[in-house]
C-alpha cells in the first residue's frame, strides 16, 4: 500500500493514508512527526552526502546562525538532543573548523561556541535547499492558513517547557 497519494491513486490511496493517520492512538503527534519526516529526512540525507555533515552537526550549524556564542548545554536545553551526540558534533565541528569554541569569561568551565566564517559560508550554501523544501511542504496553504500555523506552532512550542521532563513519563 502507497501511503502517498498520487494523481491516479483515487480516493481509496487518500483514504487509507487518512485512516492511518488518523487511526492511531497519538493522531495529532502523529501527522506533525509524518511531515516532519518528509521534510527532514530527504533533507539532512541530502546534505550528509553533499556537505559530509551528520545532522547534529546540521542543526547546531542552524542554532549558531541565531544564537551565535551558546554552549553545547544551551542547546541540547532547547533542542532536547542528546548531550552525548551534541559533544562529538561539537568536536567534529570545530576539527572541520565550522565553529570555534572559547572559555566563557564568567565561567571558563564552559565553553561558548561561534561559528568561523568557513562554518556560516557552509550554512549559507544548504540553507537554500531546506527553505526549499519548506516553501515545498507549505505549498498546500493559503497565506491565511500559513499565519494560523505559525501561531499554533508559536503556542505549542511556548507550551514545551510546562511538559515536563521525559523522565516523568
Amino acid at each position: 500500500m502507497r501511503l502517498i497519494a498520487d494523481g491516479d491513486a483515487g480516493e481509496t490511496e487518500v483514504s487509507r493514508r487518512r485512516a492511518i493517520l488518523d487511526g492511531t492512538a497519538i493522531p495529532t503527534a502523529y501527522k506533525i512527526g509524518y511531515v516532519l519526516n518528509f521534510y527532514r529526512e530527504p533533507s539532512f540525507r541530502m546534505i550528509e552526502t553533499e556537505f559530509g555533515l551528520t545532522r547534529p552537526e546540521i542543526v547546531i550549524l542552524i542554532f549558531l546562525t541565531v544564537r551565535d556564542g551558546a554552549t553545547a548545554s544551551e542547546f541540547c536545553e532547547f533542542s532536547g538532543h542528546l548531550k552525548a551526540s551534541v559533544s562529538r558534533a561539537v568536536i567534529l565541528l570545530e576539527k572541520k573548523k565550522l565553529i570555534r569554541r572559547q572559555p566563557d569569561p564568567a565561567d571558563n568551565r564552559r565553553q561558548l561556541l561561534y561559528l568561523t566564517a568557513e562554518g556560516r559560508a557552509l550554512y549559507e550554501r544548504y540553507i537554500p535547499m531546506l527553505k526549499a523544501r519548506e516553501a515545498a511542504m507549505l505549498a498546500c496553504l493559503d497565506d491565511a492558513e500559513r499565519g494560523q500555523l505559525d501561531r499554533l506552532l508559536d503556542k505549542l512550542a511556548a507550551h514545551v517547557p510546562e511538559w515536563g521532563p521525559a523522565s516523568d513519563l
